[in-house]
């Protein structure tokens, strides 16, 4: 028999398992009512009558469940082995089956078994919640699609990219930042953050153009109001040394962001403005203007209204800018030792000066029989009462009056024959009046001015020939052709024939013309000149046979208009200083009605003012049709 615990097989009369302790049950016998009673072992159970069980031996009711022998089971004492009995129905025989023998297994491994289930079951619950809480972390969250990009993975959100750039730029993996924030910026070209973080890796990668080319693109047109981009770029100018640059990004961040940080970026950075003495505007007279120049700086200044810069004009200290009457703007702005600029300081100025009234004259414009004198004094009663006209210019040839004419200083004695009296006035702030003109013709003898009539004895300019002159004074000393700029004109073929007296210069059209006689420079005192003057008269003997209308001198010199007809200064009689030192008289009149060819008429004297030289010419006039 065997343990029912340990099932290790037991002495036959044992009481108590001697390896686990479990008592031995006592073996009970039962008797049948109608049938002698059989001793059968006490492990066996009883599943029906003895009929129905044959030769089986049975076991006593709960017996067997108490020996933990299973129900349906039947311990064979003959073969030591456990049957099991099949109960058909109750009309048929039980069979006996062999049962192979059954290892009993205790309570404990039942339990086990249930628990194990049950942790499996909750192992696979958990792993099944860590793996969803893993993939939501990774895909449903900002941190977990960081970890995916940085793994190399593609993730849905930009954001995890410039996240994660931002945070290798900061722990200074610049070349992974780079790789990620470049990512950022293909899916999303303006993501300001991703351009930002891009251009801070370039700078510290040394690749500052990269940089700049970043800063630039979002101040001028993706971010204008983004400081970040100001502020970086700025940094990067003041490292270059790019003052300038840096100094008018500031300004525009100013602008741009309303940012206060640029504000007093901007008063820190800029050295003092230079100021003007005198505020833009409109003024009715001169004035003068001084630039302040603040310690320590230099200051430059223009006043055309190009940009003041350091390679132009460097102001001096105490200079006066003088603005006379018209528009000017003063621009101004200071450096300092580094090359930083100050604001530029720009002023315009308008000077409007009221024009005074044209003077008057106390005789009118007419015909008087005696020749008067005339009085001038200012236009305007107020400005002659406040002494506003300084001064009064006047012509009597017919010339336009500047301050270069004769001052007005007394009553002017008007000259016999027509003349023209032309007179400005000067107000102290330099304003020069209009203009005054009134015509005067004063009866009386009058000799006539200088015209082509007046020619030489047997002479005439144009007419005669270089054989005629060769009859009357002779074979010359040397008969020489001209150079192209001394003839008469380029297109004709001009000679000069020398005498001890002086020259004559001759003109043929061509080779075959006959040469003709256009100038004459003489020393010779037997050659009869126009009106019977000669070499050795005196010159005022000279200007007796010509008209003279009186007019005073012109300067201090005794330079004078001895008649002038016209403004245009076509015909005309002058009385003035050469620039050897001594004086010339010269008459000019035209000899074509077009006025473009003169006739020359010029007596040079000495010093004692004899007549020492006689030139006689016709010339071409320049292109402007005025005289010589």
């Amino acid at each position: 028999m065997n343990c029912v615990q340990c099932g290790r097989a037991l002495p036959a009369d044992a009481k108590a398992c001697p390896y686990c302790g479990l008592a031995v049950p006592v073996r009970k016998r039962r008797r049948s009512s109608d049938a002698p009673a059989i001793d059968r072992p006490a492990y066996q159970r009883r599943t029906g009558s003895a009929e129905e069980n044959g030769d089986s031996k049975g076991v006593p009711a709960g017996t067997a469940s108490l020996l933990g022998i299973p129900k349906g089971l039947r311990h064979d004492p003959e073969t030591g082995r456990k049957v099991r009995v099949v109960r058909h129905s109750p009309a048929r025989e039980s069979i006996r089956i062999d049962a192979l023998p059954v290892e009993k297994k205790p309570a404990i491994y039942k339990n086990t078994h249930k628990r194990l289930k049950r942790a499996m079951l909750l192992v696979l619950l958990f792993t099944v919640a860590v793996v969803s809480a893993t993939a939501y972390s990774l895909f449903g969250t900002e941190n977990g699609q960081q970890l995916m990009a940085g793994w190399g993975w593609s993730v849905a959100q930009t954001d995890a990219y410039v996240t994660l750039g931002k945070s290798y730029l900061d722990q200074a993996y610049y070349t992974r930042a780079l790789e990620l924030l470049s990512v950022a910026v293909e899916r999303e070209p303006e993501n300001v953050d991703a351009l930002v973080y891009m251009a801070q890796t370039y700078t510290e990668l040394g690749q500052e153009d990269d940089a700049v080319q970043i800063y630039e693109s979002l101040i001028n047109r993706i971010a204008p109001s983004h400081p970040s981009a100001y502020r970086n770029l700025i940094r990067i100018y003041e490292q270059r040394g790019l003052t300038a640059e840096a100094l008018s990004l500031m300004k525009k961040a100013t602008e741009n962001t309303g940012t206060q940080e640029f504000s007093i970026m901007l008063r820190e950075y800029t050295p003092a403005t230079p100021a003007l003495s005198k505020q833009a505007g409109r003024y009715n007279e001169a004035i003068d203007v001084v630039i302040s120049t603040p310690e320590g700086e230099t200051v430059y200044y223009t006043t055309d209204g190009t940009e003041p810069s350091e390679a132009g004009q460097v102001y001096q200290k105490g200079t006066v800018i003088h603005i006379p009457e018209g528009k000017m703007t003063v621009k101004a702005i200071g450096f300092t030792e580094t090359g930083v600029p100050s604001e530029q300081v720009e002023a315009n100025y308008t000077v409007i000066i009221p024009t005074p009234a044209a003077p008057k004259a106390n005789y009118a414009s007419g015909k008087y029989k005696k020749a008067p004198k005339v009085s001038l004094r200012p236009g305007d009663e107020d400005a002659r009462k406040n002494k506003e006209i300084v001064a009064i210019y006047y012509t009597l040839d017919g010339r336009q009056a500047t301050m270069d004419s004769t001052l007005y200083t007394g009553p002017i004695q008007l000259p016999v024959g027509d003349c023209e009296l032309r007179a400005i006035s000067v107000a102290k702030n330099g304003k020069i009046s209009y203009e005054m003109r009134v015509t005067y013709s004063v009866e009386g003898n009058l000799k006539r001015k200088y015209t082509a009539d007046d020619t030489f004895k047997n002479l005439g300019l144009f007419r005669t020939t270089y054989t005629g002159f060769v009859k009357t004074y002779g074979m010359p000393d040397s008969y020489d052709e001209l150079p192209e700029e001394e003839r008469y004109s380029p297109d004709m073929i001009c000679h000069v024939a020398r005498y001890a007296w002086g020259t004559a210069k001759f003109a043929q059209k061509n080779e075959k013309a006959s040469a003709v006689l256009y100038a004459l420079d003489t020393t010779n005192a037997k050659m009869t000149a126009p009106r019977s003057t000669r070499v050795g008269l005196k010159g005022s003997e000279v200007m007796d046979k010509f008209q003279d209308l009186g007019h005073p001198a012109l300067d201090e010199d005794g330079n004078r208009l001895l008649y002038n007809l016209n403004s245009a200064g076509y015909t005309f009689g002058t009385y003035r200083k050469e620039a050897d030192g001594l004086y010339a008289i010269h008459y000019y009149t035209p000899a074509d009605d077009k006025h473009t060819v003169f006739l020359e008429l010029s007596y040079y004297l000495d010093q004692k003012g004899i007549v020492k030289r006689i030139v006689w010419q016709r010339y071409i006039a320049e292109a402007s049709g005025s005289t010589p």
